[in-house]
């Protein structure tokens, strides 16, 4: 009867080991995560700002257009959801500008329904156009920094439900700017066809 009694205590006792050992994970892991989950999430609000007509938006020094929108094929899609791809065109108009535009771009799509879709690595995109606002160096894995009033041009693609896709804007933000973003509209609904590049 003792023994039984032995190895019931020494389980009990590698049990609170084992569930201490789990809290203590968990709360090292919460430290460490928790601070950073912002960079994670989907970043809303702040002010849009929308090109002129005839224009492009201006944003972070920069000078933004939507060089087109059209559809585009992907894999293994849900029923009911359609690729789509934006070409984008940003204009650094200084060393500055360009050098915010060194951590990235984050590119999401928002319909009429203020529905919002982040990029999808589902959907091809276009042959021989960047997914990257700002080019990355092969060998030090560095940025690139944009040469100020030249033009880049970057692609996004998107699977969104089809009843989304003839009022989808196209939303970039910079990882360092909260306070706003870029809103670029197409002229009309998105192309059937993928956009051109130019």
């Amino acid at each position: 009867m003792s023994e039984r009694r032995a190895r019931r205590e020494k389980g009990a006792r590698h049990l609170w080991y084992g569930l201490g050992l789990v809290a203590g994970v968990a709360a090292l892991v919460a430290v460490q995560v928790l601070p950073k989950l912002e960079d994670y999430a989907l970043r809303n609000g702040g002010d849009a700002i929308a090109p002129a007509a005839g224009a492009g938006a201006a944003f972070s020094g920069s000078t933004w257009r939507l060089i087109g929108i059209g559809a585009t094929p992907g894999e293994d899609l849900p029923q009911g959801t359609t690729g789509v791809t934006a070409i984008i065109g940003v204009t650094p108009g200084d060393a500055a500008a360009a050098k915010a535009m060194a951590k990235g771009c984050e590119t999401a799509v928002r319909d009429a329904r203020q529905r919002v879709w982040t990029t999808s690595s589902r959907v091809k995109g276009v042959a021989e156009v960047s997914t990257l606002c700002t080019q990355i160096d092969e060998k030090t894995y560095k940025p690139i920094l944009a040469e100020p009033g030249v033009e880049a041009r970057f692609q996004a693609s998107f699977a969104v439900p089809a009843d989304a896709v003839s009022s989808l804007r196209v939303e970039v933000r910079l990882p360092d700017h909260y306070e706003s973003f870029v809103r670029l509209t197409p002229p009309g609904p998105p192309s059937a066809e993928p956009p051109r590049a130019g």
